[in-house]
C-alpha cells in the first residue's frame, strides 16, 4: 500500500534526510500497527535493519536481522540475491513484518518471505521506504522512485581515510 503524502520524493535524484526517513518509518509504524499488528521485525542487512530497526522501536517489537544480497564489500557480484545470514527461528508461529529500505526488483523481500514461511511464520507482510515502478510492491511503502535515492546512511563513505561522496551517489549527481 502507497502510504501517500510523499510525492515530493519523486525526480530523477532524491537525497533523503534523516528527518524524511524518520516521517517515513513513522507513516510505516502507524499503517503496519493499524493493519496488521506484528509480533517481530526483521530487517533486510544492510540497508533494510535501519528502518526496520526504527520501526521495531516505534510498535516495541523485537527485531532481528537478515542478510540477503547480490553484494559483497558493497559491489554487486550475484545476478540474484543469496542468503548470508538466515532468517531466524524467532520467526516461527509469529506475525512477521520484514523490511528492506528499497524494492528495486521485489526479488530480496521474495527470498525473505519465503525464508521465514520455511521457518514456520504464522503472517508475514513487508515493508520498504521506496519502490521502483516495476517491482513487486511490498505491503507498505512510501514512495514510488526509478531515479537515484540517496539514503543518509550511506551518502558518504571513508575512501583513502577521508570521508567522500558514495561512488554511486557521486556517478548520479554527476550525470545530472
Amino acid at each position: 500500500m502507497n502510504l501517500g503524502g510523499f510525492q515530493q520524493y519523486s525526480g530523477d535524484i532524491v537525497q533523503l534526510s534523516w528527518d524524511d526517513v524518520m516521517e517515513i518509518c513513522r507513516e510505516i509504524a502507524l499503517a503496519v500497527k493499524n493493519d496488521f499488528d506484528p509480533n517481530l521485525i526483521v530487517g533486510i542487512a544492510k540497508g533494510g535493519v535501519i528502518p526496520a530497526a526504527i520501526i521495531s522501536s516505534m510498535l516495541r517489537v523485537e527485531f532481528y536481522p537478515v542478510r540477503l544480497s547480490r553484494r559483497q564489500q558493497d559491489v554487486v557480484v550475484w545476478d540474484r540475491p543469496r542468503i548470508l545470514v538466515p532468517m531466524p527461528d524467532e520467526v516461527k508461529g509469529k506475525r512477521v513484518l520484514i523490511v528492506d529500505e528499497a524494492a528495486s526488483s521485489g526479488e530480496t523481500l521474495r527470498l525473505a518471505v519465503g525464508e521465514a514461511k520455511k521457518r514456520g511464520v504464522r503472517r508475514v507482510k513487508t515493508a520498504s521506504l521506496y519502490v521502483k515502478t516495476h517491482a513487486q510492491r511490498p505491503n507498505w511503502y512510501a514512495f514510488d522512485n526509478d531515479g537515484t535515492v540517496i539514503l543518509p546512511w550511506d551518502f558518504e563513505i571513508i575512501e583513502d581515510g577521508r570521508f567522500v561522496i558514495h561512488p554511486e551517489y557521486e556517478e548520479s549527481l554527476n550525470q545530472k
